[in-house]
């Protein structure tokens, strides 16, 4: 085998991995990640309500419980969790030292140093004092809008 083809092999096996693995990590409630449309208009993300929707395989409507965002060239996406009260907004980058978080069952988690916060943001365990960057959220029958201001 040519060093190229091995080299070209190698690395797509190994993004097939890393995304096997990332759609795991960052699943939540048992359904992988999914990176939602939205239009950007004046430093607000708007995001369809039906973009937390999906059909199951076998043709049940279910919803999902969170959607990331990633606006543009951002280096950290954006996940807009549904409470049972509303929406919230966490910017996915950690405040201990800057790692991407990873949702983890019920909390985003640091991969790098363990901090854990819930999906409000607040900091549950350290080595993090400081919760998750959050942006103001308004909803209405068709879409949130995420505040980036």
């Amino acid at each position: 085998m040519k060093r190229s083809n091995f080299i070209k092999s190698t690395c797509i096996l190994g993004a097939y991995g890393c995304l096997g693995s990332t759609g795991f990590l960052i699943g939540a409630c048992s359904s992988p990640a999914y990176f939602a449309r939205y239009t950007l208009e004046s430093k607000r993300l708007i995001v369809p309500k039906s973009e937390f929707e999906y059909t199951t395989r076998d043709g049940k409507q279910e919803q999902r419980q969170l959607v990331l965002v990633k606006p543009g060239q951002a280096p950290f996406p954006i996940a807009l969790f549904r409470h049972t009260n509303g929406f919230s907004a966490c910017l996915m980058r950690c405040t201990h030292q800057g790692c991407e978080v990873e949702v983890q069952g019920d909390r985003y988690a640091c991969p790098c140093h363990g901090s854990e916060f819930s999906f409000s943001g607040e900091v549950l365990n350290g080595p993090a004092d400081q919760p998750l960057q959050t942006y103001k959220t308004i909803e209405n029958e068709q879409q949130i809008v995420i505040h980036l201001v």
